[in-house]
Order: structure tokens, then C-alpha cells, then sequence
């Protein structure tokens, strides 16, 4: 068996905006961002499903451009495939993904 704590986590952003950390699990990447305080991801879309779970902070989570979705510490969501997806806060948010396969 492997602990999470055993596992690699690699920089994949460090910025004003956030630091992004990635992790293999097998087929799985768990990737974690910190968003900083006034700062919003780029947003994205892709075919394959994403899990968030909020960690630490606020934060607003927008699906289709939709009114948003609070992102506080112990939230989590199931994003659909193809639904664009991004992030903003006022107060800086931390939170994992968890997707399937590597980061594209």
C-alpha cells in the first residue's frame, strides 16, 4: 500500500495567480491549486469528468458561465465532462481535483 504522503507531487504553475501541484496515482492525477487572494483560474473544458473538494478557504466555482457555486472548505462537486469549468476568489481558496489520466 502507498500513502499519499509517499507519493511525488510536481510544480506545474507557481505564480501570482496560483501554485498548482500534480501527483500519479496509477491511471489517476490529483492535482492541487492555491488560489491567491483576487484571483481566478483561466477555466477550461474537457471530455472527461473532474471531482473538486475545497480545502481551505472561499472561493466561487462556475460551471457554463452559470451564477456559481460556493466553494468553501468541505465542499466538493463532480464536474461533467465537456462543462467549462473555473475558479475565482476574493480571499484565496485551496482545493484538490481529481481526474483520469495525466494532465493534458
Amino acid at each position: 500500500m502507498t500513502t499519499l504522503t509517499q507519493l511525488e507531487w510536481r510544480t506545474m504553475a507557481d505564480d501570482h495567480r496560483y501554485l498548482i501541484r500534480d501527483m500519479a496515482l496509477g491511471d489517476t492525477t490529483i492535482s492541487e491549486t492555491v488560489l491567491h487572494p483576487d484571483q481566478s483560474t483561466k477555466g477550461h473544458a474537457h471530455p472527461w469528468p473532474e471531482v473538486y473538494l475545497c480545502n481551505a478557504g472561499e472561493g466561487t466555482l462556475y460551471l457554463d458561465h452559470d451564477g456559481g457555486h460556493p466553494l468553501v472548505a468541505g465542499a466538493r462537486y463532480v464536474i461533467p465532462g465537456g462543462v467549462h469549468h473555473r475558479v475565482s476568489t476574493v480571499k484565496g481558496v485551496t482545493f484538490t481535483c481529481v481526474f483520469e489520466g495525466p494532465r493534458r
